[in-house]
């Protein structure tokens, strides 16, 4: 017997799937447009992953563990200094505000003349003579 409304499910669905596809075509397009441009950063990509793997061949076990020391330092400090700039961030926040305000403030005052004085260089040695 011919399931008739599987068939039409598996037709709208195979045409569903053929329009996202037609709808991507311009993206992946683009894509690799983008990709054909960089090619010179792939080949660059490819020989540091040359240089590395030899790098890595030839490390000890010995060089492994100090720098995954040295890495789990460097995380440490990251963290610290992300809390750091947390804390600098949750002070200088309100700080922000305040000082908007006050450029407000300062902005409704009047404008008043503003005095000049006359400053008379102050005797020093001579440079020069």
């Amino acid at each position: 017997m011919l399931d008739l409304p599987g068939i039409v499910r598996t037709g709208a669905s195979t045409a569903r799937r053929g329009a996202d596809v037609a709808l991507a075509l311009p993206r992946i397009a683009l894509a690799l447009e983008r990709l054909a441009g960089s090619t010179d950063d792939l080949r660059r990509l490819a020989d540091t992953g040359d240089k590395l793997r030899r790098l890595l061949q030839s490390a000890s076990s010995e060089d492994l563990i100090r720098a995954r020391e040295t890495m789990d330092r460097v995380a440490e400090t990251v963290t610290q200094l992300n809390l750091a700039v947390a804390s600098l961030n949750s002070t200088v926040s309100p700080l922000q505000g305040a000082t908007e305000r006050f450029g407000r403030l300062v902005d409704r005052l009047p404008q008043r003349g503003r005095r000049v004085y006359e400053v008379e260089p102050e005797d020093g040695p001579e440079v020069g003579g």
